[in-house]
């Protein structure tokens, strides 16, 4: 099957961010189709881009033939200049998915939810079927931290998601209780709504690696690390952190080490400054290679979010870089993640109205070494098993590999409804 695989924010392994996209098409590849990557240049490193010049450059891109729009993109943006750049990417590449040739699936992967719109033009306009991918629950998200405020937006942006998955042939959601919602605003629609969480990279993250350098370079031989990496945004809430730092000065073996970028790092690191925090150091993200030996040697993954509900859906990267790296985990929110840590004790999870049980769990592993090691032991095996790449995307490939590419009489059925 010909696949056109759209995704806004494409990344390779060697980039900073996660390479889920990238995973899944190879896996595509291998199955026997034919992908090609429609993105933008917001996450390719310079080397890594097509040659040649205009807004528009085709190439392969680490083994995946590319479209590549130069449209810009950073989560130190405004929301202003986001929206602007969601919208750019939107118009640019439904025209591109309406005039390509030689397509028979076209797999459309949030956020943010204006990809879809893309597929939904193809569809419409050259009745090509398509799978949506949901990430996060937009407008959900953005409406729950008050970037989107204005009801009758959030009202239009409410319509267009139920009509970009009442429209697909099938949706694949990131855990179960996406999948639940997401089958909820079908309406009754019988489609397949499959889940197809994140998965562990075992070979580049393993806790064998070498990160004694990472350790001599910052002057933390002997410490107990605690890491966080990824995006420092409003959504990461992460003044959890620094807070828990606060109250954690008087452990002076334990270092907080985060390590990425947003809108919020400058934030942080005046905080640091101005509290006096030395058990905290702030650190430019790291290419995946150079990460996995950082994550190898440290002691402990942290995950926080800011304290909204909707947000314990999520399905950071980060969390399965750390177990895949034999890392014990501690959450500041509950949810299915913490089911997971819970069910293999693997890690600590606290409610996010209690960061007092946050501060407790991370202080029990500071000072319980061997309880660290049972859990960085469960931890690995969680990704060698039920997260392991291969075992996770099967089923959505065999999906694929039983699609037919033309319509069928459901899938006008549902047209009809979602119209």
């Amino acid at each position: 099957m010909r696949i056109l695989y759209i995704h806004q924010y494409f990344a390779t392994p060697q980039g900073t961010t996660g390479t889920r996209s990238y995973e899944i098409a190879r896996a595509m590849q291998s199955a026997g189709h034919v992908v090609t990557m429609l993105t933008s240049s917001a996450q390719l490193r310079p080397e890594e881009l097509p040659a040649g010049e205009g807004p528009v450059r085709r190439g392969d891109v680490a083994g995946i033939p590319c479209i590549v729009l130069m449209t810009p993109y950073d989560q130190t943006m405004g929301y202003v200049r986001r929206i602007r750049s969601f919208l750019s990417f939107m118009v640019k590449a439904s025209a591109i998915a309406v005039r390509e040739k030689q397509i028979d699936l076209i797999y459309a992967t949030s956020t943010p939810l204006t990809v879809g719109v893309c597929a939904l033009a193809a569809k419409w306009l050259r009745r090509r079927p398509y799978g949506f991918e949901v990430r996060d629950l937009w407008p959900d998200v953005p409406i729950a931290l008050g970037v989107i405020r204005n009801r009758f937006v959030g009202g239009l942006l409410r319509v267009l998601e139920k009509r970009i998955y009442r429209s697909a042939r099938f949706v694949v959601a990131m855990n179960q209780d996406l999948a639940d919602d997401i089958t909820g605003k079908l309406g009754g629609q019988q489609k397949p709504v499959l889940v197809v969480p994140n998965a562990c990279d075992t070979y580049l993250f393993r806790p064998d690696r070498d990160g004694s350098a990472f350790r001599e370079a910052h002057g933390l031989a002997g410490k107990t690390l605690c890491v966080h990496t990824g995006a420092m945004g409003k959504v990461n809430g992460l003044d959890a952190v620094l807070d828990a730092a606060v109250l954690l000065r008087d452990r002076p073996n334990v270092r907080f080490v985060l390590i990425g970028h947003g809108r919020e790092k400058p934030h942080l690191i005046k905080r640091v400054h101005d509290e006096g925090l030395e058990n905290v150091l702030i650190l430019d993200a790291l290419p995946k290679q150079e990460l996995a030996d950082v994550l190898a040697t440290a002691d402990v993954g942290l995950m926080v979010v800011s304290p909204i509900p909707i947000l314990e859906l999520n399905c950071a990267n980060k969390y399965f870089d750390y177990l895949a790296a034999g890392l014990p985990i501690v959450l500041n929110y509950e949810g299915w993640q913490a089911d997971i840590l819970r069910q293999h004790e693997a890690g600590r999870s606290a409610a996010q109205d209690r960061p007092g049980d946050f501060v407790a769990a991370i202080r029990e592993l500071a000072d319980d070494s061997e309880l660290r090691r049972t859990m960085a032991n469960h931890a690995r095996q969680v990704a060698e098993s039920a997260l392991n790449r291969q075992n996770v995307v099967r089923p959505l490939i065999d999906l694929i590999g039983e699609l037919d590419s033309r319509p069928t009489d459901a899938d006008e059925q549902n047209e009809e409804a979602a119209l």
